[in-house]
């Protein structure tokens, strides 16, 4: 039974009170806080219903990927111009009249309220002493930090509520600083983490926050604290007392590790499965997912491979966000993760696998049509896929990042984390050269950061945190430059036949190779001649105008070719516009990553908060 059965369950009989302002609102309630609160099964329900804010379009299919933006990994679809539209998300052109800036931010305030409301009822409650109720109380503080840490990456500065909202309370309040907020959430987590249970120990496993994730979330949320960000003024900036927030980003990745430790699940693609097939992992790569059960949910819809409509029983899906040619081509032709996390073919109306684009790599984590139960021709969302929040690897490489940082250079315990992770990457039989000989050839403090810089990105492609990752390491304006620049050189060199990227794949050939073991439509496979390179020889073609039809020849289609613009002699569209609101091809002026408030939070707040700052005025 999923735990998402549960959430469905609470949003019916509970819904608790809060106040009318420029966050979010709810009905009055009927019932006391102190008659919640009074017994474990009423509390339960009561943080359901903070669970339940997960299942809106607000996280399901904005907040939780759209909202992440372009980087040098993830990079979706942008339109000919600005439209107020996720579009100028991707692209940095974001405008206060986007409409899903209202929906998020009041989204997120609403499930702050609600937590709220949780945390303050379990302090007062009779029994708040009891351990369910202290596993309920760390649940409610979690929540409420991811919350925050969401709306802290997307809008900086923001509002900090930790009390629920009553009538004749000043709700028109002032940004707080992000150093601030983020000191009180660490705090906060670090006193009730002891109290909480482990994943093993509650029912609904990973499935709810449990003790591990908390762990985990203090780590992420101290290398936020410990980072860089942008302010107002277009300067991205770190406080001075960052390394005490790298100490206890390290202590408590260290401390995970040490008491909840496990191996990595051996197959890189089968943690990603497990989520499209709706099965649950325990002690596995993942430590916190958000529950979705069947007909809610969108990964596999916005999210995933591409699956055209047709008459089968799968429904539809696409890819709001793709992944760059850049990052599909920085991964070492060995590591097994290559082929899970970019896939270069979707399946059309009859679920025939087709070669995408080159600019359409789509994040190959998530299949509708791994689903155990297909919904039906006509089903889009609603897949019943979880999402990850946090995996075990991750822990591994914030110990192996923050130990490297104030350290000042790796140590055996850093070498080995990051070993872990690659050793599962790559087959036993080339872990001589792409692992051992890899951490051998890291020297030196900077080395190593730029090897975890890379990791995190061949690790978590797809999961949409590069924006977080590249914004706090100061990097984001370098990358998006660097992958810009190189892009245009990719599609010069596969036109030219010359220069750096000319080993590169121009184009494709492919063909459909039978397999016996599947039933149709699943038994043809696309498979590529030469996937990584330029063909060094060009295979016998299905239709040759010298030789006529062969139906066991390859077809070729267009790869960084595609990147070039042979009407203009220069880099194409999707090269141009996918990063158009970031100028510099330096990469040395910050990017604006920090998005507008929606002019009616702004007009409702009645001039507590503005957009005053990072050039929106």
């Amino acid at each position: 039974m999923k735990y998402t059965t549960l959430l469905a369950i609470a949003i019916t009989l509970l819904v608790l009170a809060s106040c009318k302002k420029f966050l979010d609102t709810d009905s009055p309630s009927s019932f006391t806080q102190e008659y919640i609160f009074a017994t474990e099964s009423d509390a339960s329900k009561a943080v359901y219903g903070v669970y339940a804010m997960f299942n809106q379009d607000a996280f399901t299919s904005r907040l939780s990927n759209i909202f992440t933006g372009n980087t040098d990994v993830e990079a979706g679809g942008v339109g000919t111009q600005p439209d107020n539209s996720r579009r100028d998300i991707f692209s940095f052109e974001a405008s206060d009249a986007n409409g899903d800036f209202r929906t998020v931010w009041n989204n997120a305030y609403s499930a702050i309220n609600k937590a709220n409301i949780c945390i303050e009822g379990i302090q007062a409650s009779p029994i708040a002493s009891n351990p369910e109720m202290q596993q309920l109380q760390g649940e409610s503080r979690a929540l409420r930090a991811l919350w925050y840490y969401w709306l802290m990456n997307h809008w900086g500065d923001v509002p900090f509520i930790s009390k629920p909202s009553r009538g004749g309370d000043d709700l028109y309040l002032k940004r707080t600083g992000r150093d601030t907020i983020l000191t009180a959430l660490i705090s906060d987590l670090i006193e009730i983490e002891p109290q909480m249970k482990s994943a093993s120990q509650i029912t609904y496993g990973i499935e709810r926050v449990n003790r591990e994730f908390v762990m985990g979330l203090i780590a992420r949320l101290a290398l936020m604290r410990g980072g860089y960000w942008l302010y107002p003024d277009m300067v991205m900036r770190r406080k001075d007392d960052y390394k005490d927030y790298y100490q206890i980003a390290h202590d408590y990745s260290d401390k995970l590790m040490k008491t909840y430790d496990r191996p990595l699940n051996p197959s890189f693609a089968r943690v990603f499965e497990n989520e499209s097939k709706w099965i649950v992992a325990a002690n596995d790569d993942v430590l916190f997912e958000v529950a979705f059960q069947p007909g809610a949910g969108d990964v596999g819809w916005c999210h995933g491979v591409k699956v055209d409509a047709g008459t089968h029983a799968y429904g539809s899906g696409s890819a709001y966000i793709g992944l760059t040619p850049t990052y599909y081509h920085s991964f070492d032709t060995l590591d097994t993760r290559l082929p899970v996390t970019c896939s270069i073919i979707f399946y059309d109306s009859k679920l025939q696998q087709t070669p995408s684009a080159v600019s359409a790599i789509a994040p190959g984590k998530w299949n509708r049509l791994f689903m155990p139960t297909p919904a039906g021709s006509q089903s889009a969302k609603g897949t019943g896929i979880n999402w990850p929040i946090m995996r075990y690897s991750d822990v591994l490489l914030m110990f192996a990042e923050s130990d490297n940082e104030l350290k000042n250079g790796p140590t055996a315990e850093a070498i080995a984390a990051l070993r872990r992770v690659r050793e599962r990457a790559f087959p036993a039989s080339a872990h001589q050269e792409k692992v051992t000989q890899y951490l051998a050839g890291l020297s030196g403090k900077d080395q190593f950061f730029t090897a975890i810089v890379n990791e995190r990105a061949w690790e978590f492609g797809g999961e949409c945190l590069r924006k977080y990752d590249l914004a706090r390491w100061n990097l984001y304006g370098r990358k998006v430059a660097e992958t810009r620049n190189v892009l245009g050189a990719m599609g010069a060199d596969a036109v030219g036949g010359v220069g750096q990227y000319a080993g590169l794949p121009d184009v494709l050939y492919y063909k459909f190779v039978e397999d016996n073991t599947k039933a149709a439509p699943f038994n043809k496979t696309v498979v590529f001649y030469n996937k990584y390179k330029r063909a060094a020889v060009i295979p016998p073609l299905k239709d040759s105008p010298a030789k006529g039809d062969n139906p066991n020849g390859y077809t070729r289609i267009n790869w960084l070719s595609g990147l070039y613009d042979t009407k203009t002699s220069g880099p194409s569209s999707y090269v141009l516009t996918s990063w158009r609101g970031y100028k510099d091809n330096s990469g040395l002026t910050p990017v604006r990553y920090i998005l507008p408030l929606h002019s009616s939070t702004v007009s409702a707040s009645l001039g507590t908060l503005n957009n005053k700052g990072y050039e929106y005025q």
